[in-house]
């Protein structure tokens, strides 16, 4: 007869009930300075609307009014060495964290004044939401992106779950690092359903993360309730699936809040891993700005009404006083504190005249200010290339890649590899972890097939201090990770001022030409490019693809190694016993020289090239074939393409991707601005067709260039028929 067995939950999950009697378990000094951070968030709160009101906030105003007592809990728990991620609604977080992190030991909001330091995490928040030059970010971040390190803020975030992974990988690197600091990742009950959460929560689990994953369920994201988002009314539950556990907890109440935190907290100071924390909680306006969210026909002026009875910064002053912890004074004498300190902030970045309010021109940040951190600055000192003679033991593309990365290990203890399969299979799915498990099982690390998480997670770790070499499969598979990649990775040191830096490599293996069809053929060359915060290198032979790995490894920005496939078996000649010189990134290579016609290519297409450039030789074409190897459009090396062509006066752009995917457009038309005068004929390019690659051979060899194609090309530009 078959049955139905109930199976046990793999993780227990709690609902958090509070009395007036738990009120002790929290003890007086730590209320007191709740309710002052409650103050202090309101107040601040209040003013950002005002400036917003008289248009002095540039962009959304998105506050956290009704949700104070969450910051408050979190900046009463956490120790100064403890970190938050958090979400675009992060105003009170990051002000309560800063608070906490920059208060002197024992600080006492009755009886201590604000240090300067205090004073002036609340004067450049301020100052960040209103885009000025002393916020944290330069005025770049703006409300939604607040940045300080120092003080554990890892950033506020504009994308929907998008900081879950960057928090994640902060705290699985503390793991790794030994220390006793954890992370708190807030986000709203919008990104409960965000894929990003349950891929790193999976790994969280797996890895034993010490990170709470904390979702202040305020019951909308903008104007959809969780009723027509989630079947669960307690969202916690989630975690059960992944063997977190959770407590779902008063958001209203920071006696609540503080216990749900202290109860994880604690545990995970001797016994690292994740937990999760729900909120319920409410936001007493709409999603931006002061308007309730009745107006919009969403929710009710009734519902309002019953959730600002539950106010906390009425009700715990409240509770404090009627159980003799807090007189009627000491309360006043918190919020005209915390009113001052929100007020000399307004005084930091206004000033006023005839009454009104107005920002003074020596707080905007210079214009040309912009365009710096979009990189990190060029390495003082780098290994130099080696002598050509020493240029003599010979081995294959795909030998080299394990073998520079073995060494990057054995250089730096902080490089971990990650990736699917980087651990198995003798050395990964294509040998280039060959060797790696032998030496550092530890830091060679099988992931599932979550391309978002762990590419995010290793955005995080590389954020506090690791140094992540990821290895994405095929180029397609990025397109998962694209959030964490672009919006992530890419654009954080920029958004957040250039305080945060992103020593990163992802390689990534083209297998066009291999029959895998169009969902694994892709060159990602072009679309990398289009991010200025990337940096792109596609080494063609061994000898540069160790010394421009070894090139990636001195910046601090994220690297993209592009590999083909086809290219793995191939061999080339390496200085023997030395895999620490470097290629410099930004400088192509002349493979061969000519004066008719100029060709830029990379990564498999230059062998073919160089060939078909000997053997026109021989029939009087003079053909200059120049290899990019950095391919991105900061990088290029626009000096050797212009002195090639001030000979040769045509050009041809040789490559493997589709006509509207790859590099070639872009480089056309910025060679076509910056040598006009030095073409004799137009831009030439040799590429894919624009469709996906098909499985067949006969059909994938007529979609990407043929032999006879580039000799016919080649042949045209040479006598400048083009």
């Amino acid at each position: 007869m078959v049955q139905l067995i109930a199976q046990p939950a793999p993780a227990v999950c709690s609902r958090l009930e509070v009395t007036v009697d738990d009120l002790q378990l929290a003890g007086r000094d730590a209320l007191v300075r709740m309710l002052w951070y409650i103050n202090v968030v309101r107040a601040f709160e209040n003013t950002v609307l005002d400036l917003k009101d008289a248009d002095l906030v540039h962009g959304p105003a998105h506050t956290s009014n009704g949700q104070e007592a969450v910051a408050a809990a979190i900046a009463e728990v956490l120790q100064k060495q403890d970190m938050v991620g958090s979400t675009h609604r992060a105003h009170g977080h990051f002000v309560a964290k800063a608070l906490a992190y920059y208060a002197p030991e024992g600080f006492q909001p009755l009886n201590d004044e604000p240090t300067a330091e205090m004073k002036s995490a609340v004067d450049r928040t301020l100052a960040e939401i209103m885009g000025l030059r002393e916020g944290w970010c330069g005025g770049r971040g703006g409300s939604m992106h607040l940045y300080d390190g120092t003080s554990g803020n890892l950033g506020s975030n504009a994308i929907v779950g998008g900081g879950i992974p960057i928090a994640t990988g902060a705290a699985w690197a503390q793991r790794f690092f030994g220390q006793d600091a954890l992370v708190v990742s807030v986000f709203g009950d919008g990104a409960i359903n965000q894929g990003c959460l349950h891929e790193v929560a999976n790994m969280a689990a797996l890895w034993d993360v010490p990170v709470i994953y904390l979702v202040e369920n305020n019951l909308y994201a903008v104007g959809t309730s969780t009723d027509c988002s989630s079947c669960l009314e307690d969202l916690a539950q989630r975690s059960i699936s992944y063997g977190i556990d959770s407590i779902t907890a008063d958001g209203m109440d920071p006696v609540a809040m503080y216990l749900a935190l202290k109860h994880f907290t604690d545990q995970m100071r001797t016994n690292p891993k994740p937990a999760f924390i729900e909120a319920k909680t409410y936001r007493f306006y709409h999603h931006a700005g002061r308007t309730p969210g009745s107006a919009f026909g969403y929710r009710t002026r009734d519902e309002e009404a019953e959730w600002l009875q539950l106010d906390p910064l009425v009700t715990m002053p409240a509770k404090l006083i009627a159980n003799g912890l807090l007189t009627e004074t000491e309360a006043a004498t918190l919020t005209e504190r915390a009113q001052a300190l929100v007020a000399h902030a307004l005084d930091f970045c206004t000033a006023q005249q005839d009454g009104k309010r107005f920002i003074p021109e020596a707080k905007w940040p210079e214009p040309e200010s912009v365009l710096s951190d979009v990189r990190g600055p060029e390495p003082s000192e780098r290994p130099a290339e080696p002598p050509a003679d020493s240029v003599t033991q010979e081995i294959s593309y795909g030998e080299a890649i394990a073998a520079v990365t073995l060494r990057a290990m054995q250089r730096n203890e902080h490089v971990v590899v990650l990736g699917e399969e980087v651990a198995n299979l003798r050395g990964g799915a294509y040998g280039a972890t060959r060797g790696i498990k032998e030496v550092y099982p530890e830091r060679l690390i099988n992931t599932p097939i979550s391309e978002t998480g762990f590419v995010g997670i290793g955005g995080g770790a590389a954020a506090v201090g690791l140094h992540p070499v990821v290895e994405i499969m095929f180029p397609d598979f990025a397109l998962m990770a694209s959030d964490q990649l672009f919006n992530q990775i890419g654009k954080l040191r920029h958004m957040y001022g250039g305080q945060i830096r992103f020593p990163y490599i992802l390689r990534t293996r083209v297998a066009i030409g291999y029959g895998y069809g169009g969902q694994h053929s892709m060159d990602p060359a072009g679309f990398f490019a289009q991010f200025s915060g990337w940096r792109v290198v596609a080494p063609s032979t061994p000898y540069d693809y160790i010394g421009l790995f070894n090139s990636a490894m001195t910046y601090d920005d994220p690297v993209l190694i592009i590999e083909h496939g086809l290219l793995y078996a191939e061999k080339g000649l390496v200085p023997a016993n030395n895999l620490d010189y470097t290629v410099q990134y930004g400088v192509a290579k002349v493979r061969h020289s000519g004066e008719h016609l100029t060709v830029l290519t990379s990564l498999l297409q230059v062998k073919p090239c160089v060939q078909l450039a000997e053997e026109l030789e021989a029939e009087g074409y003079s053909i200059e074939v120049i290899d990019l190897r950095t391919v991105d459009a900061v990088g290029m090396d626009y000096a050797a393409i212009g002195n090639s062509l001030k000979k040769t006066g045509a050009l041809l752009i040789v490559e493997q991707a589709p006509y509207n995917l790859g590099i070639g457009g872009r480089l056309a038309g910025e060679v076509q601005q910056r040598f006009f005068d030095w073409l004799d004929c137009p831009i030439e390019r040799v590429t894919g067709l624009d469709l996906p690659n098909p499985v067949s051979k006969r059909l994938e060899q007529a979609v990407i260039p043929s032999r006879d194609q580039l000799r016919a090309a080649m042949v045209r530009g040479a006598l400048h028929q083009y």
